[in-house]
C-alpha cells in the first residue's frame, strides 16, 4: 500500500513538473506574441466600449465571445490594457484544462499510462495556441474539460447530485465562452436526465418514490440547462438573423469538419499525404473500435462506470458530430471548421485514452498505443513549438514589429501630420489595435483593402501581393523572414501640398464656444462638397479633417468620423476612424486627425461628406472642424 502511495506521488509530481512547462509555454506566449485579427476586433469594439451584448447585433458580433468579453473588461479595468492582460482569462482556463485532464487520468492502470494519457490530452499545439490568445474557444475547452471531469465522478459515484449540477454549470459557462459548446452542454444534460432516470426505475422503490426522487435529483441541473438556453438561444437566433454565422463550410462534414481540424492538428510541419490519410483512418478505426468494445460490454452484461463512462464520451463525441449535420440540414448552418470543432479533438482524445486503459485492464500490452501515440505528440509538439506565431493567425506575427520599425524610420508630411499605410484584408484590426493603444496617433487609421494603393505613404503587403508584380517604384524598409511581408514606401512619395479645397467650422459663438453632440443627435454638423472639375483633373489627391474634441466620458466616446464618397448611383467610398483613438484625458481638449486618399474613381459631380456620427447616442464636445483637399503642387 505504502508503494502504490508514494508511486501516486511521484507520478503526481510529474504531471504537476510537465503541466508547470506547458502553463509557462502558453503564459510566456501571451506576453510575446503580436496580437491577432480576431483578439484585435474583440478589443477595439467590445472590451474598451465594456458592450456585453449589443442592443443591435450585426454582421461580425459572433467574433463577441460574451465570458471571454466580460472577463476582458474587469481585467483591464484592473490592470490597463495590454496583450497579456487581455490573455489572462484564457491562461486561467489553461490551468483549469490542466488540472481537470490530470483528475479524469490520474485512476489508470500504471505511471506510465497516466503520463502518456494527460500528455495526450495536453501537446495539441493547435489546441494550445489558443490558450495564449484572448478568444472564448481557450475557455470553453478549460470550463468543458471541467465539465466532463464531473460528468465522470457522477457516473463513477452513483450518480450524485452535486456531481450532475457541477457538471451542467461547467457546460453552461463553457458555452457562454463559446457558443458551438452548445452542441456539448445539451448532449451532456441529455447524458446525465437519462442516467438518472435509468438509476431510478431500476430502484426498488414505489412508481411515487421513484417520481418524486428523480424529480429532486434531476431539478438544480434543470433549472441550470432551461436558465442558460433561455439566456443563450435568443442569442445565437439573433445572430444568425445578422448573418453573423459565416465562418464554416458548406460541403460535408467530413470534408469541412473532420478534414480541417485534424489538418490544422498537423500544424503544416509538412508530413506526407499519406501518414495524414493513414493517421485520419485509424482515427476513425480507433473511434469504431471503441464503439465495438463498449456495445460488446452492455451486451454481455459486464458494464462498469469506466466503460460506461468511455461510452458517454462515445455519446458526446458522436452526437455532437450528428447535432451539426442535423443543424446544417434543418437551419442552414454552416459545418464547423478548424477552430470551431476543437472541441470535438478534446472529446477524441478522451475517449482514446479511456479506450486504451479500459483494454489495457485485459491487455497489458494494449497500454503501448497510448505510449506509441504519446511519443509522435511529443515530437510533434517541439517540431511545432514556437515562440513567434500561431497557426491561425500566422501573417499577423510580425504586426508589433512593423509597427516598431514604422516607429524607427517614419517620415511623417508637414501638410497632414500623419501617414496612410496601405495594408490587406488581414492586417486592419492588429494595427489598429497597436495604434489605439499606444496613441499612435501618427498613424491614420487603417482601412482593408483589394487593390494595392501605391499613392499611400507606407505598404505592409504579403508575398502574394507582391509577388510577379513589378514594385521597382517601392523601396523595401523591412522583410519579416517568419511571413515574408514586407514593409515598404514609394520611392517617390507623392506631394500632396496644395490646398484645393478648405473649410472650417468654428463653433466660437455659440453657447459655451462649442458645438455639443448628445444624445439627441446621430449625425453631427460637417461637411458637404460637390466636386467641381477645378480639384479633380488628375484624381489623385488627399482628404484631411480635423477636429478639437472633448469627451465628459472617456467610456462614452463611442463616435466617429466619416469621410464618404457617392455619386448617382449611390455611395462607393466610406471609412471611418474611432474618436476613442484620439482621446487623452476627460475634459480634456484633443485633437482628432483623419485622412482619405481620394479614390480613383472620383469625378466631377460627386459628393465628398464628411461628419461625425453618433450611433451609440453618446456625448461629445467639438470647438473646431477643418476640412482640406489635398492635391500635387
Amino acid at each position: 500500500m505504502k508503494d502504490a502511495q508514494i508511486n501516486l506521488k511521484s507520478t503526481a509530481g510529474i504531471i504537476f513538473l510537465l503541466g508547470c512547462l506547458l502553463f509557462a509555454y502558453t503564459a510566456y506566449r501571451a506576453i510575446v506574441l503580436s496580437i491577432t485579427w480576431d483578439e484585435a476586433y474583440s478589443y477595439l469594439h467590445y472590451v474598451r466600449n465594456e458592450i456585453i451584448t449589443p442592443a443591435k447585433y450585426e454582421q461580425m458580433d459572433a467574433n463577441n465571445h460574451i465570458l471571454n468579453t466580460w472577463l476582458n473588461i474587469h481585467f483591464t479595468r484592473l490592470f490597463g490594457v495590454s496583450e497579456f492582460v487581455l490573455r489572462i482569462p484564457s491562461l486561467f482556463a489553461h490551468l483549469l484544462f490542466l488540472v481537470f485532464s490530470y483528475k479524469l487520468v490520474r485512476g489508470f492502470q500504471t505511471r506510465w499510462l497516466i503520463i502518456a494519457s494527460f500528455l495526450i490530452l495536453n501537446l495539441n499545439p493547435y489546441v494550445l495556441d489558443f490558450f495564449s490568445l484572448s478568444r472564448g474557444y481557450a475557455m470553453s475547452l478549460g470550463l468543458m474539460m471541467g465539465s466532463i471531469c464531473f460528468l465522470y465522478a457522477f457516473i463513477k459515484d452513483g450518480y450524485k447530485t452535486k456531481h450532475a449540477l457541477a457538471s451542467c454549470i461547467f457546460g453552461a459557462l463553457a458555452t457562454t465562452a463559446n457558443f458551438v459548446v452548445l452542441n456539448y452542454f445539451i448532449v451532456s444534460y441529455g447524458l446525465i436526465f437519462f442516467m438518472t432516470l435509468h438509476q431510478i426505475i431500476q430502484s426498488n422503490k414505489t412508481v411515487t418514490q421513484k417520481t418524486l426522487l428523480f424529480f429532486r435529483k434531476i431539478i438544480f441541473s434543470t433549472i441550470i440547462f432551461f436558465i442558460s438556453l433561455c439566456l443563450l438561444l435568443p442569442i445565437a437566433f439573433k445572430l444568425k438573423e445578422a448573418g453573423a454565422l459565416f465562418y464554416g463550410g458548406n460541403n460535408n462534414f467530413w470534408t469541412d469538419t473532420f478534414c480541417t481540424i485534424t489538418d490544422r492538428s498537423f500544424y503544416e510541419l509538412g508530413y506526407n499525404d499519406w501518414f495524414q490519410r493513414f493517421s485520419k483512418g485509424i482515427a476513425i478505426f480507433l473511434a469504431l473500435s471503441a464503439s465495438a468494445f463498449v456495445g460488446l460490454k452492455i451486451t454481455t452484461k459486464k458494464t462498469n462506470e469506466h466503460n460506461l463512462f468511455l461510452g458517454a464520451l462515445l455519446l458526446l463525441l458522436g452526437l455532437c458530430s450528428l447535432s451539426t449535420i442535423v443543424q446544417h440540414y434543418l437551419f442552414g448552418t454552416l459545418y464547423l471548421i478548424d477552430r470551431t470543432a476543437m472541441f470535438l479533438v478534446v472529446l477524441f482524445n478522451l475517449m482514446l485514452v479511456f479506450f486504451i486503459n479500459e483494454l489495457s485492464k485485459e491487455n497489458k500490452k494494449t497500454a503501448i498505443v497510448s505510449c506509441v501515440s504519446c511519443l509522435f505528440l511529443v515530437y510533434h509538439f517541439l517540431m511545432s513549438f514556437n515562440f513567434n506565431y500561431v497557426l491561425e493567425w500566422k501573417s499577423n506575427s510580425d504586426v508589433k514589429e512593423m509597427i516598431a520599425d514604422l516607429e524607427k524610420t517614419k517620415s511623417i508630411p508637414k501638410h497632414k501630420k500623419s501617414i496612410n499605410i496601405f495594408i490587406p484584408l488581414s492586417f486592419d484590426q492588429s494595427i489598429n489595435y497597436y495604434r489605439a493603444v499606444n496613441n499612435l496617433t501618427w498613424i491614420n487609421t487603417v482601412e482593408r483593402s483589394a487593390d494595392i494603393n501605391l499613392l499611400s505613404d507606407y505598404l505592409y503587403l504579403e508575398p502574394e501581393q507582391y509577388a510577379g508584380k513589378n514594385m521597382d517604384s517601392l523601396e523595401i524598409i523591412n522583410v519579416y523572414p517568419l511571413t515574408k511581408n514586407i514593409l515598404a514606401k514609394p520611392k517617390s512619395p507623392p506631394d500632396y501640398s496644395r490646398v484645393r479645397f478648405f473649410e472650417k467650422l468654428n463653433f466660437e459663438n455659440t453657447v459655451g464656444e462649442k458645438y455639443v453632440i448628445d444624445e439627441k443627435v446621430e449625425y453631427a454638423q460637417g461637411f458637404n462638397y460637390t466636386v467641381n472639375d477645378s480639384i479633380t483633373p488628375d484624381r489623385n489627391g488627399e482628404i484631411v479633417f480635423s477636429a478639437e474634441i472633448m469627451v465628459e466620458s472617456i467610456l462614452k466616446s463611442n463616435l466617429y468620423v466619416i469621410i464618404s464618397f457617392d455619386n448617382a448611383n449611390g455611395l462607393y467610398e466610406w471609412k471611418r476612424a474611432f474618436i476613442k483613438d484620439y482621446i487623452v484625458g476627460k475634459n480634456e481638449w484633443s485633437e482628432a486627425l483623419f485622412t482619405v486618399l481620394v479614390p480613383q474613381e472620383c469625378v466631377s459631380g460627386d459628393q465628398l461628406k464628411c461628419y461625425i456620427w453618433n450611433p451609440n447616442k453618446h456625448k461629445l464636445f467639438v470647438k473646431k472642424m477643418e476640412l482640406k483637399w489635398l492635391s500635387k503642387p
